[in-house]
């Protein structure tokens, strides 16, 4: 008895440590390197009201890519507005090549 429940446990074990959050975002997601895709873990937080920022074009984050106000990161994350495109292009939104 005492055989088979050690058993369990490190199959158990074994299971659990297979499974992880990995790198996920804010919004409770990740790219995928094999498919260059986004995709989520679980649903996205909900944004809290923050003050407003005069809506300009693009929004360029902490990190330098620049979104477009039609990505989901426009005014999500850390940066600043700016009229002109500066850094990477989001890969979601394509930043200035929208």
């Amino acid at each position: 008895m005492k055989v088979l429940s050690l058993i369990f446990v490190v199959v158990s074990l074994l299971a659990a440590s297979d499974a992880h959050p990995g790198g996920l975002d804010a919004n409770g997601g990740h790219y995928n390197r094999k498919t260059d895709k986004y995709h989520y873990h679980r649903k996205p937080v909900k944004q809290t009201s923050k003050a407003p920022v005069e809506e300009k074009a693009y929004w360029i984050s902490s990190t330098g890519k620049t979104h477009n106000k039609s990505c989901r990161y426009y005014r999500a994350c850390k940066g600043h507005a700016s009229d002109t495109p500066s850094g990477v292009n989001c890969k979601i939104c394509g930043g200035a090549n929208h």
